[in-house]
């Protein structure tokens, strides 16, 4: 009687997929097919073992690429997965070898196949917010707040010490429309400036290298744009005591937005609690209140994971 055990002899004729050179390759390919296949099925080995009437410890070897599998015992696995006999051995046609189920980190398939469906719920948010926030600190950081919180010193510091870029979102709304932001918005209004702040925010978040942002106080009011920067960048709101905030912006000889008024705190604190929600919206939060600017780079690397190089 023939043995029915997978043959290791190479089969060639040019196109067909099932092509593999050693018994080696086919165990391993079987392996790795069946851990994946049961963890996107949130089986564990006990179950799968259990469905296909096999012991644990065979299908343990199984999926290591120690088991020499048997037609008949990869058919009971294949249909206690619900997949073809076939999905198990055969390379992704396309070549698309990251998409391929048998590419899941092992150690990872094993700890998604233990989970229950609702633990694997959860940890599909917990990996999700993890992957964003990964995402979004390959493009820099974003610093967020009212003029006086100290992004332009405080960014620039963090951009040296990075050894990225400092670029402005005003200088480069100045930049391309080719004036100052006073004539901008006497020529073309907010409408004007609100238009040309998205285009930029939009650019320099398609950017390829890492930078260090200072965004205008005012980009909270612009939707779309905020969007943009909350979802490219590590985003942090750099805030200030209302009295701080006011002794910056005299100490910088610029009373925008007090428009130096005698109840100009008090507009200052009507201004930040008007727009405090939407600062709160960034990824992280430092309070600049009787603090050095060293200080503040210093616990801005500690927020946002980054490590000055040496």
């Amino acid at each position: 009687m023939k043995d029915n055990t997978l043959s290791e002899t190479p089969r060639d004729n040019g196109t067909d997929p099932l092509i593999v050179t050693s018994q080696d390759q086919i165990t391993r390919t079987i392996g790795n097919r069946v851990r994946s296949a049961r963890a996107a099925n949130g089986i564990s080995r006990k179950r799968l073992a259990a469905l296909a009437d096999v012991s644990e410890r065979y299908l343990n070897e199984l999926e290591n690429g120690d088991a020499n599998a048997s037609v008949g015992i990869l058919a009971r696995v294949a249909g206690a997965l619900g997949v073809e006999v076939v999905s198990l051995l055969v390379p992704s046609p396309d070549g698309e070898a990251h998409n391929a189920p048998g590419c899941l980190h092992p150690p990872l398939a094993e700890l998604i196949a233990a989970m229950s469906l609702r633990e694997q719920e959860v940890a599909h948010g917990h990996l999700e917010r993890f992957l964003a926030d990964r995402r979004k600190s390959t493009k820099g950081i974003a610093l967020l707040g009212l003029r006086g919180a100290g992004k332009t010193t405080i960014g620039a510091m963090l951009a040296e010490r990075q050894g990225l870029p400092f670029l402005s979102v005003t200088r480069e709304i100045e930049a391309r429309a080719g004036m100052s932001l006073t004539d901008l918005f006497n020529l073309g209004g907010q409408e004007a400036y609100r238009a040309l702040e998205h285009d930029v925010v939009t650019d320099l978040a398609g950017r390829c290298d890492r930078i260090v942002l200072e965004t205008a106080g005012g980009i909270v009011s612009n939707a779309p744009a905020l969007d943009v920067i909350l979802g490219s960048f590590k985003t942090v709101w750099l805030k200030a005591s209302p009295t701080e905030h006011l002794e910056r912006v005299i100490g910088q000889g610029d009373m925008r937005p007090m428009q130096a008024t005698p109840k100009a705190l008090e507009h200052l604190k009507s201004l930040l609690g008007t727009r405090e929600q939407e600062y709160a919206r960034a990824d992280c939060v430092l309070d600049t209140t009787g603090r050095t600017p060293e200080a503040c780079v210093a616990e801005l690397e500690l927020i946002t994971g980054t490590v000055a190089p040496p």
